[in-house]
């Protein structure tokens, strides 16, 4: 296969060909050119015409300027915070007027909007305000609802439109009032030990059922009682704001993990622990791409007995990160930048190389590519890494088109030791984009980033099928009175082979007998293995997916996959245990750095299966073919 290059210059090249064309349409001729035009009517202009046309532009470009600089309306914060026992809130609205006549008035309509306070928690509003340049100041009157409910910080919205035509808005136009509430917490659900069971807050186990909490405050004696428990939490950010969102205060005996999400549902950010060692609490810091609610996510990665065990949730506004002085510019940036983020991932083609650099660009300390390459349903597409500069040391990881992790996850270091390149290799589970995140395994010196470069190949993969074994025919000695006697056909044994990425696996009678309770959810422990004689073995990486074929199209989908199945991975020679786990929420489950110095064999009791693999990385696919289920069976 031919991989054609493809230069920054050319695409450079491209690009100077369309500004010299738009030049084309730039210059405008001369007074000589258009005495030579031929065909042209001159223009006899009086010199009361030319009068006139001044007077009248000069008297449009001062009225104009004179407008514009009339008045401005404004509140004078953009932000107030009341308790809930204010009573009548007054909202102070200025005029600043440069231009008006003695006497001119200015109007301004005004509106309140809802944010996570609605109707019970204050009077809407909806009027309009008069100034003169006598009076340049007015007041809005909102009445705050006290109320005996305790709530977290609300807040909502009060915005000034539609100013007269001798006035104009400026910033700020909107304010934000958040209400304080003043009634007592309520306190969590105890034993009469004291132990603390159900918290305060829920159910909060999901997105809709989320609990508020307002920037600035924390939810405290959060528990994850019953075992299994996940706490949804909710907050509105406002676009180009950081926050700092965080768990804290931890009893012994929990590890939290946040994850937090945009009001689309997409995740913004997720970290287990803060990075301090002997830390399990939880943080993160992000500045909001826009207005609107975050929500935060928790978990606990502790096993434990969770019974009487606490945390508290915050969030905190915070000043943005302090920028670094810019470093003076590197050359050498590719022609991808800038595509440090899946939402400026660059498209790329298959069978192309393209010559990539780590140089940042726009200020940023560190240099992530993100590409796109478009891949079908049900065919395999390998990328890699090549001709790496001396300097270049590549780490490749593969996303969904929305930037999400797959199940299980994929990512590459090196190809084999020695070799700093990436490579990974997927059956494609859909028709879309493919995000590849390619960056470096360590980030080099602004100074040094040009000296970092590689080349970056997508190529989709013919798979060669099985062949079928085929029956054969012992020979049998004639029996006695020369007779020839017939033998019983015997089937070959299956060719165990290492070509096929893919096996297909069709029980006929799997649902004839209700599925079991689930097993508890696991971790993969690889069992000690013995060492391997010096010069042998390898790390072997081996994929299984289980998925019941529901739409019948031979691919597994995200929603068909097998959960909580029980594989196992032997050494096939001497029939040694190396794993155990359990098949996640999607039907799959990986098995990585397995050491084997030879043949593994994949087993799933359950459906009473077993495959040799020879490969040092292996894709098993287990089909359970549609069928009408049981009666017993919803």
């Amino acid at each position: 296969m031919e991989a054609h290059i493809v230069s920054k210059s050319s695409i450079f090249e491209k690009r100077l060909h369309l500004v010299t064309r738009l030049d084309r349409f730039q210059p405008m001729k001369t007074n000589n050119e258009y005495r030579k035009a031929p065909n042209r009517i001159p223009l006899l202009v009086s010199l009361g015409t030319i009068i006139g046309v001044v007077f009248v532009f000069l008297l449009v470009f001062v009225s104009g300027e004179a407008q514009a600089q009339d008045a401005t309306v404004r509140f004078i914060n953009s932000s107030v915070n009341v308790s809930e026992a204010v009573g009548t809130l007054q909202v102070v609205v200025r005029m600043e007027a440069s231009g008006l006549q003695p006497g001119e008035l200015v109007t301004i309509d005004y509106e309140s909007l809802y944010g996570s306070a609605s109707g019970g928690d204050f009077t809407s509003v909806n009027s309009s305000l008069t100034f003169s340049t006598t009076q340049v100041t007015r007041t809005i009157a909102i009445a705050i609802i006290n109320d005996s409910e305790y709530e977290q910080t609300e807040f909502f919205y009060v915005e000034l439109k539609n100013p007269s035509s001798n006035a104009a808005l400026a910033d700020p136009y909107r304010i934000q009032i958040f209400i304080n509430d003043n009634d007592p917490r309520p306190s969590s659900t105890a034993t009469p030990s004291g132990v603390v069971y159900l918290d305060a807050y829920e159910p909060n186990n999901s997105f809709s059922e989320s609990y508020s909490v307002g920037v600035g405050s924390r939810a405290c004696n959060i528990t994850f009682w019953p075992s299994g428990d996940v706490d949804y939490f909710h907050f509105f950010a406002k676009r180009g704001s950081t926050y700092r969102v965080y768990t804290n205060d931890l009893s012994p005996g929990m590890d939290t993990v946040l994850t937090l999400y945009d009001s689309s549902g997409q995740e913004v950010a997720r970290n287990d622990d803060v990075g301090v060692v002997g830390t399990v609490r939880s943080e993160i810091q992000f500045t909001a791409g826009a207005d609107g609610f975050y929500y935060a996510y928790i978990t606990n990665k502790d096993p434990s007995d969770p019974t009487g065990k606490t945390y508290c949730f915050g969030t905190q506004e915070t000043e943005p990160p302090t920028p670094t002085p810019s470093n003076t510019p590197v050359a050498g940036a590719d022609e991808c930048e800038y595509n440090s983020t899946v939402e400026y991932a660059c498209i790329i083609a298959k069978d192309v190389a393209y010559s990539m650099s780590f140089v940042p660009v726009l200020g940023s300390a560190q240099d992530t590519d993100y590409f796109w390459l478009w891949i079908k349903s049900g065919s395999y597409y390998s990328c890699e890494t090549l001709n790496l500069s001396p300097y270049a040391d590549t780490n490749m990881i593969f996303l969904d088109q929305n930037g999400n992790d797959f199940a299980p996850k994929l990512g590459n270091d090196d190809k084999e030791p020695g070799d700093y390149g990436s490579k990974l290799t997927i059956l494609a589970p859909y028709t879309g984009y493919l995000s590849i995140v390619v960056g470096p395994v360590n980030p080099p010196p602004y100074e040094e980033s040009s000296l970092h470069t590689y080349e970056l190949l997508c190529t989709e993969l013919a798979v060669t099928p099985t062949p079928i074994p085929t029956e054969t025919r012992p020979w049998v000695p004639p029996a006695s009175g020369g007779a020839a006697s017939t033998a019983t056909p015997t089937p070959s044994p299956t060719a165990q082979t290492a070509t096929t990425p893919t096996t297909t696996f069709d029980p006929s009678s799997i649902f004839l007998t209700l599925t079991p309770a689930p097993p508890p959810q696991v971790q993969i422990n690889p069992l000690p293995t013995p060492t391997p004689e010096v010069g042998g073995g390898s790390l072997a990486t081996v994929n299984v997916t289980l998925f019941y074929d529901s739409n019948d199209n031979f691919m597994p989908e995200l929603t068909e996959g097998i959960v909580d199945v029980a594989v196992a991975l032997y050494d096939n020679a001497t029939g040694q245990p190396l794993a155990f786990g359990f098949t996640n929420e999607t039907g799959s489950i990986r098995f990585e750095n397995i050491a084997a110095t030879g043949a593994l064999r994949v087993s799933v009791p359950y459906l009473n299966y077993s495959q040799i693999v020879f490969r040092d990385e292996a894709n098993i696919l287990i089909r359970v073919a549609p069928q009408q289920l049981p009666g017993q069976i919803p």
